[in-house]
């Protein structure tokens, strides 16, 4: 008996907490209560709900954006590219949404897309350094124009003159034509069956595209592939595009959304072949588009 009493009290209990919320809540006794504490409070939550329906529609302007662009993207990208060959290289960790989509641009601006190519999974097991230390040794004396024998540098040379068959900027012609003409194939297949390459190569390269990944090999591929003739934009998620990344010597493009993003990483291209390497951040696309609503990349 006495516990059924005690469950009615608690019950009672409840439910006067709940009143006295409910009238602290609003109305005089609050205003009493809290005084200029419930107005700040007020103001914040007046706050709170009106930065909320900016996010609500800035993100509604950003989805109509990337629609629209999705859409006319045959009309914006039409003859940025006409006859050139792009490399489209994937850094280790590159998330393939990225790699998809560029691939998918490329054609529209009248490109022809090479590869996709990436390094193998030997490139970054820990497990495997000495082996690369080792073939890094056998493969300098195929390679041109690298005089290191540092074996990361020298593997990314040999990834960018395998994938390519270029030889970095400035080399001497008669060393090119020494090594022979199927130097790069013979490389690539070197580095296939070592199992740090993958990809069909190219044929000829006149710019780049990498998709950025692991850190510290998109740093070594970015140094390696801006040491020679075509032209390199890099893009990658935000976190992947640091003020590191953004040198002088590379085209950059940041995106969260690679409907978007890879729009701007083509026309980026286009403009890196003829000497301009911007920088665009995540949802911006270049000026010359037509695209209004959108800001300007910055070079530099």
């Amino acid at each position: 008996m006495s516990d059924g009493r005690g469950r009615v009290v608690s019950a009672a209990a409840g439910v006067a907490v709940l009143a006295i919320g409910v009238v602290l809540g609003s109305g005089p006794l609050r205003a009493a209560l809290l005084g200029e504490t419930g107005d700040r409070i007020d103001r914040l939550e007046s706050e709170v709900a009106t930065q909320q329906q900016r996010a609500d529609d800035a993100e509604a302007r950003a989805t109509t954006a990337a629609a629209y662009v999705d859409t006319t993207a045959p009309t914006l990208l039409a003859n940025l590219l006409p006859g050139f060959s792009v490399l489209v290289v994937a850094a280790p960790g590159a998330p393939d949404a990225a790699v998809t989509a560029v691939g998918e641009r490329l054609p529209l601006a009248g490109a022809t897309e090479a590869g996709p190519v990436s390094p193998g999974k030997v490139w970054t097991d820990s497990s495997q350094s000495e082996f690369r230390q080792a073939f890094s040794e056998q493969v300098a004396s195929t390679l041109v124009g690298v005089d290191t024998a540092d074996p990361t540098i020298v593997l990314a040379h040999a990834f960018v003159q395998g994938a390519t068959g270029a030889a970095p900027t400035g080399t001497d012609h008669k060393a090119v034509a020494a090594a022979g003409d199927d130097r790069g194939a013979v490389v690539w297949e070197l580095l296939t069956q070592a199992g740090l390459a993958q990809g069909e190569p190219a044929a000829r390269a006149d710019a780049i595209v990498l998709v950025a990944g692991d850190a510290d090999a998109t740093t070594a591929l970015v140094d390696a592939f801006a040491a020679y003739d075509a032209p390199v934009t890099v893009v990658g998620k935000p976190g992947a595009i640091t003020a590191e990344t953004r040198r002088d010597d590379v085209a950059t493009v940041a995106s969260s959304d690679w409907t978007l993003g890879s729009v701007t990483a083509v026309a980026a291209v286009s403009e890196s072949l003829t000497g301009t390497l911007p920088h665009y951040r995540d949802g911006e696309v270049p000026g010359f588009l037509g695209v209004s609503g959108t800001a300007p990349g910055t070079d530099g």
